[in-house]
């Protein structure tokens, strides 16, 4: 699965799913969690974080790639009690 773009990269943790982080100095840009409602995996964006076309692409594809498989994390995302 690739998890290395251009401009970002994610990163499998315990506790979210995947967090997003931007390639030039790590700075964290999300958390990518199941969303049981939706049942989908979905990103939720740090707070006046901006993106170009280009990494909106990437992030959709990594997306994809995560929501094409089983789910395999337990954890509580959005939506879930």
């Amino acid at each position: 699965m690739k998890t290395r773009y251009k401009y970002i990269h994610f990163d499998d943790v315990q506790d979210c799913g995947w967090y997003c982080y931007n390639n030039r100095n790590d700075d964290s840009l999300g958390c990518v969690t199941f969303y049981p409602i939706w049942k989908q995996w979905v990103i939720d964006f740090r707070p006046d974080m901006v993106f170009n076309n280009q990494c909106l692409r990437d992030i959709a594809d990594f997306l994809d790639q995560l929501n094409k498989k089983p789910t395999r994390h337990k954890a509580k995302g959005k939506g879930e009690k």
